[in-house]
C-alpha cells in the first residue's frame, strides 16, 4: 500500500502526516474553546456603569414607546381621513330650517324709557309726588312738606329757599317743573289761637308770640298789620299773609 492511504496496524488506525497535522489541530482549536467558556472571567462593573447601562434601557425603551404612540395616532388619522363623511341635512327639507342672522342673535333687552317728570303745584303735592322732581330724594320731599305745613301753604317760590337743603342749583332745576296755582292756605288768628299754635308758625319767634299774648290780655285784641309790627318788632314782610284778627 502507499503511504497516503491508511494502514492497519494490529487493530489500530494509522494517520500519515498531514491527517495527524488536521486532527491534532482540530483538537487544539477544540480545547482553546473549551478552556475560554470553563475559564471566562466574570466582567465586572462599577455601580455607575450599571446605572448608566439602566438609563440607556430606559431612553430606549421609552423612544420605543413614543414610536408607539406616534404609529397609533398616525394609523387613527388615516381611519378618519377615509371614514365617511356625515351628510349634512338639506336646507329645503321640511324638518330643518336654517336660522337666520335676526333669529340667531339673542333679542337685545329693550331700554328703559325715561319717566316723565310731572308739573306740581307745590301746595298740594305731597311728598311721594314731590320725589318724582329732579334732585329731590326722599328726605328733601319731607323737608319740603313739613315747612309747608307749618306755614300754612306757599304764597311764594321763594319760599322753597327756607327750606332746609335748598340751594339755588336744586332750586333751578325743579323750577320748570312746579307751580304756584292753589292759593288757599291756613292762616293764625292772633287774638284767639293758642301760644303753641302760634309758636308753630316759623315766621314767629318766642318773644314775639309771648307779646302778642300778653298784649291781648292786658290790652285787648289786635286790630291790623301796623299794630302786629309795633308789638312783635322786626318781623318776615310775608307773615302778613298768614295772620287774621
Amino acid at each position: 500500500m502507499k503511504s497516503s492511504k491508511k494502514s492497519f496496524n494490529k487493530g489500530l488506525i494509522v494517520l500519515n502526516k498531514g491527517e495527524r497535522i488536521a486532527v491534532i489541530s482540530l483538537l487544539s482549536i477544540i480545547a482553546i474553546f473549551l478552556g475560554i467558556s470553563v475559564f471566562r472571567p466574570e466582567i465586572k462593573l462599577s455601580k455607575k456603569e450599571r446605572k448608566a447601562f439602566h438609563n440607556l434601557d430606559s431612553m430606549i425603551a421609552i423612544q420605543e414607546n413614543a414610536l408607539k404612540e406616534q404609529q397609533k395616532t398616525a394609523l387613527l388619522s388615516e381611519n378618519k381621513t377615509f371614514s365617511k363623511p356625515v351628510s349634512k341635512p338639506k336646507t329645503n327639507s321640511p324638518s330643518y330650517n336654517k336660522p337666520t342672522l335676526k333669529e340667531s342673535q339673542p333679542n337685545p333687552k329693550p331700554k328703559p324709557v325715561a319717566k316723565p317728570i310731572p308739573i306740581l303745584d307745590i301746595n298740594i303735592a305731597d311728598s311721594t309726588a314731590l320725589i318724582d322732581l329732579p334732585q329731590i330724594g326722599q328726605v328733601m320731599a319731607s323737608r319740603i312738606h313739613r315747612y309747608r305745613n307749618r306755614l300754612g301753604g306757599f304764597v311764594s317760590m321763594t319760599q322753597l329757599f327756607e327750606v332746609k337743603g335748598m340751594d339755588q342749583d336744586r332750586f333751578e332745576t325743579i323750577k320748570p317743573y312746579i307751580v304756584l296755582e292753589h292759593s288757599e292756605i291756613t292762616k293764625i288768628n292772633v287774638n284767639q289761637d293758642e301760644f303753641k299754635s302760634l309758636l308753630r308758625h316759623p315766621y314767629l319767634e318766642y318773644e314775639q308770640v309771648k307779646a302778642i299774648v300778653n298784649h291781648r290780655e292786658k290790652k285787648g285784641f289786635i286790630n291790623n298789620w301796623e299794630q302786629l309790627r309795633e308789638i312783635v318788632g322786626d318781623v318776615n314782610p310775608l307773615l302778613e299773609s298768614y295772620v287774621c284778627y
